[in-house]
């Protein structure tokens, strides 16, 4: 009995994360909320979670509340370059879209490629402004240099969060436990599963 309820216990080990994880998620969520506060949410998410992989026992609320407030300016003039590539793009592509004929349907595509190339360098930059303390234009070259430096790592991290909403609409979830499962732990357990992909990266370049 006396090891089941033992610290070291893998099972306690587990719960205790997934709980952690849980109310992470619930923070995020409210917190992304005001559009705004977006990317200052994204990377107060990630600095928890980077405290958790490396088992530094951060107070979940304490520690995110805490990484808001600090990233809060970074991050949301982050965050608002970002939001207003995304719609510039996403403007010209409903245009193409309106034309009448298939004459400019070719131009979607490098309009594709450059939304892959700011979502790609999205997250590099959010997690960078969580752990290191630099510019915001420092942490936008790191992040430009890490995306194409790491092209098979960029794919994955980029590309799995749509690939869950891909595998729900393939086996045709229900979206009432889709979105339990997004509120529950969705969003947390992307940036957690992310981050350890992102840390094994930065840990490289650390070292040098």
């Amino acid at each position: 009995m006396n090891e089941l309820f033992h610290p070291d216990n893998p099972m306690l080990r587990f719960l205790s994360r997934l709980f952690d994880l849980m109310v992470l998620n619930v923070l995020f969520l409210v917190s992304c909320v005001p559009v705004i506060t977006i990317g200052a949410a994204v990377s107060s998410a990630y600095q928890v979670i980077f405290r958790i992989i490396e088992k530094k026992d951060p107070y979940i609320a304490k520690s995110y509340l805490k990484a808001l407030k600090e990233n809060f300016k970074q991050a949301s003039i982050l965050w608002g370059f970002i939001l207003c590539a995304i719609v510039c793009v996403n403007a010209a592509l409903y245009a193409i879209y309106r034309m009448p004929g298939k004459t400019y349907e070719f131009l979607q595509i490098p309009l594709f490629l450059v939304m892959f190339l700011i979502a790609s360098i999205a997250v590099y930059a959010f997690p960078l402004l969580s752990r290191y303390q630099n510019r915001l234009k420092q942490v936008l070259k790191n992040a430009v240099f890490m995306s194409l430096a790491n092209i098979p790592a960029t794919v994955l991290i980029t590309l799995f969060p749509l690939g869950i909403w891909y595998g729900a609409y393939a086996f045709e979830v229900r979206l009432s436990t889709f979105y339990s499962f997004l509120f529950l732990i969705g969003c947390s357990g992307v940036l957690y599963i992310n981050a350890y992909v992102l840390l094994r990266i930065f840990k490289k370049y650390e070292t040098k």
